[in-house]
C-alpha cells in the first residue's frame, strides 16, 4: 500500500472491524483484526501507533468542523476500548 497523509484506509477498515465484531475493541485488538482483513496496510514497525495517529487527527478535525465523533472512547480493563458512534452513522 502507498502512503498518503490525507487518504488512508485504516479508518474505514477500523469501522468495518467494529461493525463486524459489534463489541468495544482495544487498539491492538483492531489491529490484529484488520491484519486479517488486509495483511499490506500498516507500512510501518508499529502499526497500534499508526492507527491512533490516524483516528486521533481524524477525530481532531470533526470536533474542530463541530462535527459528531465517529468513535466512542471509553476506559476499561486498564487501556482504552473504541466503539462505534450510532448518532455518527445516522447523520451520515
Amino acid at each position: 500500500m502507498t502512503w498518503s497523509r490525507t487518504n488512508s484506509e485504516l479508518e474505514p477498515l477500523m469501522v468495518k472491524v467494529l461493525k463486524k465484531k459489534n463489541v468495544s475493541l482495544s487498539l491492538q485488538e483492531i489491529v490484529l483484526e484488520i491484519i486479517k482483513l488486509s495483511p499490506d496496510v500498516f507500512t510501518g514497525s508499529t502499526p497500534r501507533n499508526s492507527l491512533y495517529s490516524v483516528i486521533y487527527r481524524r477525530e481532531k478535525r470533526r470536533a474542530s468542523l463541530k462535527k459528531e465523533s465517529l468513535f466512542i472512547r471509553k476506559e476499561c480493563r486498564g487501556e482504552v476500548l473504541y466503539s462505534i458512534n450510532k448518532k455518527y452513522l445516522e447523520n451520515k
